[in-house]
């Protein structure tokens, strides 16, 4: 599919809730345990982290957006942040208050936060939250308003236009028009997302100029941007992610260089990943 199923990109809240309702209780045995790709993608996430909440001053409130079953709420709690978890998902949640990692559950839309203005001195928004919001736009509106002034906003967005879509516009996993859109004009495309199972989920491909311009419309400043699976992304994410042991050894070569690569211009703006850190003016 390329995103002409015009139904369930209307209706893509129900089907996000319900994939990640029936994902709960297995989401950390599939996407980390299984999966080298998704266990470096979060190490890279955690050094970020780790800096900002460790190292620089952020205070005491923070919103962790598409919280899930709840990994960073509960590494953000144990640093002695007040962690709101929202996520549209009642059955993370549910396993989030199970296992103890969450204090402050909230089921919720991001397109719609029920909280007051300037509520939260960080939003951290991991797991490629905003792809999965078709209209992302709104989102990033809503993180401004509930954000207070010279608060960090830290989230990871997949990227339009890298050699891993390039691949899924040649296999038909993407559109080859929108994927050729975004690399001339820098317009991103709302598709699918595959999963394990091959669930199917309504996702938004993002460019960095269109993540930029929306970000300096909402009034954020962006402070760092880095790239996640840069070189690595040679290899198909869709072999990638549930790969042999001669693919895993492969990438494993390749991520010695991803670090590296992920923080220089231009090599950082073809990863099949961003990381970004943005501060809302004051």
């Amino acid at each position: 599919m390329e995103g002409d199923d015009q139904s369930s990109i209307d209706n893509y809240e129900t089907y996000v809730s319900a994939i990640y309702d029936e994902l709960a209780p297995r989401y950390e045995k599939v996407y980390i345990k299984l999966s080298q790709y998704y266990r470096h993608l979060y190490g890279e996430l955690y050094g970020i982290f780790k800096y900002y909440f460790d190292g620089v001053k952020i205070q005491s409130k923070v919103l962790d957006l598409g919280s899930g079953t709840g990994i960073w709420t509960m590494l953000l709690r144990r640093r002695g942040y007040h962690v709101v978890s929202l996520d549209i998902s009642r059955a993370s949640l549910t396993k989030c208050i199970k296992s103890r990692r969450c204090s402050d559950p909230t089921q919720g839309d991001a397109i719609k936060l029920p909280f007051k203005d300037r509520s939260f001195d960080a939003v951290v928004a991991y797991g490629s939250v905003f792809n999965h919001i078709v209209n992302s736009e709104n989102a990033f509106k809503e993180v401004a308003r509930v954000l207070d002034y010279d608060g960090y906003l830290i989230f990871d967005a997949d990227n339009l236009v890298c050699v891993d879509m390039a691949y899924e516009a040649l296999l038909g996993g993407i559109s080859m028009r929108a994927f050729l859109k975004g690399l001339f004009d820098g317009k991103g495309h709302v598709g699918y997302w595959y999963g394990h199972n091959n669930e199917v989920v309504p996702f938004r491909f993002f460019t960095l100029k269109e993540l930029t311009d929306i970000l300096s419309n909402n009034g954020f400043k962006v402070v760092d941007i880095r790239g996640i699976h840069v070189l690595s992304n040679v290899i198909p994410s869709r072999l990638h992610q549930w790969s042999t042991n001669k693919i895993k050894r492969l990438a494993s070569l390749f991520y010695v260089f991803d670090r590296t690569l992920g923080t220089h211009v231009p090599f950082k703006y073809l990863a099949t990943t961003f990381l970004i850190i943005g501060r809302k003016a004051s």
